[in-house]
């Protein structure tokens, strides 16, 4: 007579989401799929234990956390490293309610780009308050996103400004979803504690120029050869000029009536490629100098460039 082998048990803290029709499993599918559905309960799916703890050492709370694995593992071991360190310590993942779920509901969950594996963690984690206007207020450079549509060029965006200081901005209407699953994977959930307040871009600028910042926007060189563009380091020259090249910084232009100096509070807008800026008349625009082989640089390579060039022009 022959005996089933001995079938491990994932401790009853975990329940079985056994298919993409279970109640919860639609709640998490409608969160990843369904921008007003996350917006309305405010809240958004993360993958990955790594951003998991990062979130957690935050101060973060997890409304719920779920692992991957098989319907029926025989042996511990069946569940491999992330999964088997939530169910074995799920005290030092606390959350209101716990999930486990094979990996084919595991992809419906996520989505196949996310590329979950065999032993994939992801939790479900509160929206915070939008930002108080006070402390953008008090800043003395803010970031602001004017069209941005891809949501991976704005995930990378949010990434880099978090790591070069520039720790709040501006949304501004028709970009693209902070929330979104692909904006959350490329900033590493760094757009969930991105200090921000979304506007429409026209509400944007009138915020920006009544609390003293003035708009500096990122924009191509100028097409006329004798315009004459600034260097914090190099001084006034024209687009003919041999020191205006690849690797001397980032130039700006446009000043108009203003002082050519780099203003005290400034609000780095940065737009599509296609996009453009509207809603401005007088603001100062910053360009990198590039190869003629290059047409252009895609935005969140540029803005990641004028970031850190203006952090150190700054600082000069």
């Amino acid at each position: 007579m022959s005996t089933s082998p001995f079938q491990y048990h994932i401790p009853q803290l975990f329940r079985r989401l056994a298919n993409q029709h279970n109640a919860t499993a639609k709640h998490l599918i409608a969160l990843r799929e369904k921008k007003k559905y996350r917006l309305d309960n405010r809240s958004v799916l993360i993958q990955g234990v790594k951003t998991i703890k990062e979130l957690r050492n935050k101060g973060f709370e997890f409304n719920s956390i779920a692992i991957t694995a098989k319907n029926k593992p025989n042996v511990e071991s069946d569940i491999k490293y992330p999964a088997i360190d939530i169910v074995k310590h799920p005290d030092s993942f606390p959350a209101k309610s716990y999930y486990v779920t094979d990996i084919d509901v595991t992809r419906r969950i996520l989505g196949t780009s996310s590329r979950p594996s065999n032993h994939e963690v992801f939790a479900e984690v509160p929206i915070p308050a939008e930002t108080d206007e006070v402390l953008l207020k008090e800043k003395d450079r803010l970031l602001v996103f004017d069209g941005i549509s891809d949501p991976g060029n704005l995930g990378t965006l949010i990434r880099t400004a978090s790591a070069l200081g520039w720790e709040s901005g501006l949304v501004a209407s028709q970009s693209c979803d902070l929330y979104n699953d692909k904006t959350l994977r490329a900033s590493r959930a760094l757009s969930l504690s991105w200090k921000h307040k979304q506007l429409d871009m026209a509400e944007a600028i009138q915020f920006l120029k009544s609390n003293g910042f003035t708009p500096v926007v990122a924009d191509m060189m100028p097409a006329n050869s004798h315009a004459e563009i600034w260097s914090p380091e190099l001084g006034t020259k024209t687009m003919m000029d041999k020191a205006v090249k690849p690797g001397t910084g980032v130039w700006f232009w446009n000043f108009g009536q203003q002082p050519i100096v780099l203003p005290k509070k400034l609000a780095l807008i940065l737009s599509s490629e296609h996009h453009g800026v509207n809603d401005l008349d007088d603001e100062i625009r910053v360009s990198i100098p590039m190869s003629s082989k290059v047409e252009s640089l895609n935005v969140a390579n540029a803005g990641s460039i004028i970031m850190n060039e203006l952090n150190r022009y700054l600082a000069l």
